[in-house]
């Protein structure tokens, strides 16, 4: 009996330090990939080189969005720039790195798609009537009173001279024209001719009067005009669903996902000190090599303090003493005068899409219970028996040591030593 719980203790120690050991190398991330440089360089990708081009590829990025507003089901949508395989590589990046990412819910899907649909011209429908292609409405009932009236207009290829006019006379319900009620005359618009139906709301006539309604469905042309003509300040539009990502910033998971891979030359990198790098900068390599050339020489300062003493002697003299200090300071070009708290505060927000933090997010929901339970198992076929776990409390007592041991150290990795 020994013997096998020794064997499981051991199975499960090795488990669980399998499992460390897969976040660790699976679940990466860079954390203090800004301070933690090595060369005090870090390349990156600025907002407005992103921005640029996506202003050049906008047909991409709002072609996908209306591809996914006017599928008959709603599903998310991303469309990601990645380094693609040229030319990255002699930078010392990696290809298939995403540096930005626009992405919908499909929740934010379904708000798009709504908004798109109210934003489109009203759909006049007569009760067994299909409205031609080339006809348009006046709808002078919004406000349905007596003798209000409904008009509607549709081209007939005769010119202005064959226009029959008025008197207008009934037209019968038939494949094709109005239902009962409205009447047809030919009038003239310009230089054709137009067969015009008109309905004169009388009280008792409401069943045929035509209605004004949203469409139900959107045309990927018409998704795609109407995302074009919203600001980049509507929380609707792609610049709004776009952030940047780089390295060690998981890409957005999403059930449609377009990847427009890009070369330096689409995207130009620049290559900064680390101090200077902004909120909005998309890093691509955080030990990136100093620029070529001369460095900046480093600043220092020097001041200098002289404190004079007056001592009066017995005999009436004076006596005056003089100290001075000096107190020397430099900031080196690639300094990170980042306090610790914003240091601290960046360093894990970068880590919150981390799988291995996910992992210790799991650990605060263990309890471990005050007494070790017994439970007692009947069966018809192996009888009565009692399982007793107290016989594996020491066993327990391993496991939560170690658990609580290995938390402690990734925590310290993730406060003090980042992606070192």
């Amino acid at each position: 009996m020994r013997k096998t719980v020794t064997t499981i203790t051991k199975g499960l120690y090795l488990l669980l330090t399998e499992l460390i050991a897969v976040y660790l190398i699976a679940f990466p991330v860079h954390a203090f990939q800004v301070s933690s440089s090595s060369t005090g360089y870090v390349r990156v990708a600025t907002a407005s080189a992103i921005s640029a081009y996506q202003v050049a590829q906008r047909a991409a990025f709002t072609g996908a969005l209306a591809s996914a507003i006017s599928a008959p089901t709603l599903a998310s949508v991303a469309v990601r720039l990645a380094t693609g395989p040229v030319g990255w590589g002699l930078l010392g990046v990696s290809a298939a790195l995403t540096l930005a990412s626009m992405y919908y819910s499909s929740q934010e899907v379904q708000a798009v798609k709504t908004a798109a649909l109210a934003a489109q011209p009203q759909n006049f429908t007569v009760p067994n009537y299909t409205m031609p292609v080339n006809g348009t409405a006046f709808n002078g009932c919004t406000t349905l009173i007596v003798g209000c009236v409904q008009i509607i207009s549709v081209p007939n290829g005769l010119i202005q001279s064959q226009c029959g006019g008025y008197p207008m006379t009934s037209y019968p319900l038939s494949t094709g024209t109005p239902p009962p009620g409205w009447v047809l005359a030919q009038m003239s618009w310009g230089t054709q001719c137009n067969n015009q139906y008109h309905l004169t709301y009388n009280g008792a006539n409401g069943q045929y009067k035509g209605s004004l309604a949203s469409p139900a469905s959107l045309t990927q042309t018409q998704a795609q005009t109407y995302i074009n003509s919203l600001p980049a300040s509507n929380p609707n539009s792609i610049e709004s669903q776009t952030d940047p990502l780089g390295v060690g910033v998981p890409a957005p998971a999403a059930e449609n996902v377009t990847i427009l891979p890009v070369s330096p030359t689409d995207v130009v990198p620049t290559v900064k000190p680390a101090s200077q790098v902004g909120p909005t900068d998309v890093v691509i390599d955080p030990n990136a090599p100093p620029p070529a050339g001369p460095q900046p020489a480093v600043p220092s300062t020097q001041t200098t303090t002289t404190t004079t003493t007056t001592t009066t002697n017995p005999d009436g003299s004076v006596t005056e003493q003089e100290a001075s200090t000096s107190s020397v300071s430099c900031s080196a070009g690639n300094h990170d005068t980042r306090t610790f708290g914003s240091v601290l505060q960046d360093h894990m927000n970068r880590w919150q899409g981390s799988g291995l933090l996910s992992a210790l997010n799991l650990l605060k929901t263990l309890t471990w219970p005050s007494s070790i339970p017994t439970y007692s198992l009947s069966s018809s076929l192996f009888g009565s028996f009692t399982l007793d776990f107290s016989a594996w409390s020491g066993m327990l007592t391993a496991l939560r040591s170690l658990i609580i041991a290995l938390s402690a150290f990734v925590a310290y990795r993730i406060i003090f030593v980042g992606n070192a």
